[in-house]
């Protein structure tokens, strides 16, 4: 070998075993999980403790633990109590944050369920949670410490349901790991859980980027037992006794499907080691939802269920991609401030446009790009996204998160979810 190949071959052993030995210097196996509450209004977020749970597996990433993606409108550190060294970093959104969106966070004040989670410490360390207040900018909500021998911290395995490995291909710290959890589904219909769930993965799989890195995704089918068959539906005054509580109507949205009981989520994914969390909802009614870094929930038996749907909320909670879709009075068409760039990889304020796609622009590309036949067919600035058809623009006429009828996801967004993958696999 020559020497100079020799030297770079060492350095890289060297940074390896210095990564590696970061995490086995600071944390253990097992997943820390920290839940607590998000509450207030249009105008105001405060952030409330509840508990810390130790839970039986880390699926999480080993490596690159204090860089982050810049995604989210939150995040939370953790930093070693006797040093102040950041050990760790991730960030998340919320439905409380869509919600003081809604005219009903300026009347009334609200909490919402949160949590978080990272690997075990193997000592004493601070944590703070801060929320997004510009692309780049952020405000500390709250900060707490704990010893991870603290006798309060629960260790209890909390539920006890059936689980099946739908497909696993490589050990969790080098995977994707997704938990796909039973929502609507009785004692009786656990066998169509599991076939619905290998056919979720299936899905999955024929589109890209997924099946590209299908060496890198393992899929577990966690079977919660609901009392009633499918979700609730309060537009039609149809309750059901589910396991994880779930219901269509969300922000008096009818296809919006969400669960606020994101303790008992949390609860039933610790099952397993997971990245993301998919709940599949025993229903034929079309609907989902998902939320970066918090779950995504969609029909199982809808026409669309196992084709679009399926890939378009999961681009939302796993890769945090924004819809680029618009309609006039829409319930979240308040969500974004056009004085700011959103963090969301696939659309643009033109603010920080910089930071986005602008570079991979073809040569002579007008911004705003006008929507004329030619353009349809290459990257642009098209205007409309993220619920509001002026002041906010997405990259391609067309994509898996614009309309169920793009096959695909364009190259922004494909680009978007690789770039996920690899940060938490390599």
């Amino acid at each position: 070998m020559q020497k100079p190949l020799f030297i770079l071959f060492l350095f890289l052993i060297f940074c390896f075993s210095l990564f590696s030995q970061q995490y086995t210097d600071y944390f253990t196996n097992k997943a820390c999980r920290i839940d607590f509450q998000l509450s207030g209004n249009t105008t105001s977020t405060n952030a409330y403790l509840s508990k810390i749970i130790q839970e039986p597996f880390w699926g999480g990433r080993r490596l690159r633990l204090s860089d982050d993606m810049n995604l989210g409108e939150y995040r939370f550190l953790v930093l070693d109590s006797l040093t102040d060294k950041l050990i760790y970093i991730d960030d998340f959104s919320t439905l409380y944050f869509e919600w003081q969106s809604t005219p009903e966070a300026a009347l009334v004040n609200k909490s919402f369920e949160q949590s978080i989670q990272f690997p075990y410490p193997q000592k004493s360390v601070k944590v703070i949670i801060e929320r997004r207040l510009d692309f780049d900018k952020w405000e500390k909500l709250i900060q707490f410490g704990f010893s991870p021998d603290d006798k309060l911290i629960r260790k209890t395995k909390m539920v006890d349901v059936p689980v099946k490995t739908i497909c696993k291909t490589v050990s969790p710290d080098k995977a994707i790991d997704i938990a796909v959890i039973a929502e609507g589904y009785t004692v009786k219909q656990r066998a169509k859980f599991f076939k619905d769930a290998q056919r979720l993965a299936d899905n999955l799989f024929t589109h890209e980027p997924f099946l590209k890195y299908k060496s890198r995704i393992n899929i577990y089918a966690i079977a919660a037992i609901s009392v009633d068959t499918g979700v609730s539906k309060p537009q039609n005054a149809n309750w059901r006794n589910s396991a994880l509580g779930s219901h269509y109507y969300t922000f008096y949205s009818d296809r919006y499907l969400t669960t606020p009981n994101v303790f008992t989520v949390r609860d039933y994914a610790s099952l397993v080691p997971y990245d993301a969390i998919y709940i599949l909802a025993n229903t034929k009614t079309y609907g989902g939802g998902g939320i970066y870094n918090f779950y995504t929930l969609a029909s199982a038996d809808s026409k669309r269920a196992q084709t679009e749907v399926t890939v378009h909320e999961f681009g939302h909670s796993f890769a945090g991609l924004a819809d680029e879709y618009f309609y006039d009075n829409d319930a979240l068409n308040g969500m974004y401030d056009l004085k700011n760039e959103p963090w969301e990889p696939n659309i643009t304020t033109l603010v920080k446009f910089g930071a986005k796609w602008k570079k991979d622009l073809p040569e002579g590309t007008a911004i705003p790009t006008p929507l004329t036949d030619e353009n349809k067919a290459k990257m642009g600035v098209f205007e409309g996204g993220g619920y509001l058809s002026k002041g906010i623009y997405r990259p391609y006429f067309d994509c898996r998160m614009r309309t169920n009828t793009a096959k695909v996801f364009c190259p922004v967004c494909l680009k978007a979810v690789e770039d996920r993958i690899l940060f938490l696999t390599e």
